[in-house]
């Protein structure tokens, strides 16, 4: 791909490409360039400052079977580790870096849907628990090892925490939740639980 300068940025903008949040710079260029960043999985566009909102909506939308095939490449790739606890830094690293971009999407997908905010959220290495909410301080955190599922699963989880936002106790109350939020929330639980979390 060719490279473009980046001091020609005019302004930078996030889309929603279904679950995906695609990361637009408007620059002085004449062409499109599209790219998925091999170590994080974010998606980049550079696009002409003077494109309009249709035509770029009209690219993502044509390159959506690309941008799904690619990123999935590029996320099996990272999954052929499982091993957590040998590790090198680097690898843990990207990661990480992975699994905070996913979730963040969904954070970001699903706080919108449900009305609700939390205050950030901390990706940690996790004996017991897939994830956890702090009810008092609207604080999530991640296991870690929630890179190693479909992330339909990393979305369940996230859903599921964002849930107790709502609704603290896991009752009636709160499946119901999970379900109208997230259709087949029970299949997606039932999907994770052939998975360790640690």
């Amino acid at each position: 791909m060719k490279n473009v300068n980046p001091r020609s940025i005019v302004k930078k903008e996030d889309i929603a490409l279904d679950n995906i949040i695609v990361h637009v710079q408007y620059k002085k260029i004449k062409n499109l360039y599209l790219k998925v960043d091999v170590n994080t999985c974010e998606v980049k566009v550079s696009a002409p400052y003077t494109i309009s909102k249709k035509r770029l909506n009209e690219f993502l939308l044509d390159r959506r079977e690309w941008i799904n095939t690619t990123r999935q490449r590029v996320i099996d790739k990272q999954h052929k580790n499982n091993n957590f606890d040998k590790l090198g830094s680097e690898e843990e690293k990207k990661l990480r870096e992975y699994l905070k971009f996913e979730i963040k999407n969904y954070i970001i997908k699903y706080e919108k849907l449900m009305g609700v905010k939390s205050t950030g959220f901390t990706i940690r290495k996790m004996k017991t628990r897939w994830g956890s909410c702090n009810i008092r301080t609207h604080h999530l955190n991640f296991n870690l090892a929630l890179a190693r599922v479909p992330r339909e699963c990393v979305e369940y989880v996230v859903v599921h925490e964002l849930t107790h936002l709502i609704e603290p106790s896991h009752n009636k109350n709160f499946w119901n939740l999970m379900e109208h939020y997230l259709p087949g929330a029970k299949n997606l639980r039932k999907r994770l639980n052939e998975y360790s979390a640690i």
